[in-house]
């Protein structure tokens, strides 16, 4: 059994129906983690912000997003750069995301 079994679990005793526990859960995946013990302690590495390059490959295709969920397309791996989801996520993150 793993954690997510147990907390599926939880979720399911305390009323949620499956697809609202997994729903939670999806959500949670998602979520900004900061890790603990990194790097310089004056300087500390986190990962706040949730806006890290996402790139994924699934159904003969490379998937691109942002951490916060926005898409950035997809790519057939013939056609796959380095770049070629950095331009779009730079110009999330420097003009949708920047406050």
């Amino acid at each position: 059994m793993t954690a997510r079994t147990d907390i599926l679990g939880a979720l399911q005793r305390a009323g949620y129906k499956d697809r609202e526990a997994l729903s939670l859960i999806e959500a949670a995946d998602k979520e900004p983690r900061t890790p603990t013990g990194l790097g310089d302690p004056e300087f500390p590495t986190t990962l706040e912000g949730g806006h890290a390059l996402i790139v994924e490959y699934g159904d003969c295709e490379f998937y691109g997003y942002c951490q916060c969920g926005k898409a950035l397309g997809t790519v057939r791996p013939d056609k796959f750069r380095d770049d070629v989801f950095g331009g779009k996520w730079e110009r999330h993150v420097m003009t949708e995301v920047s406050a």
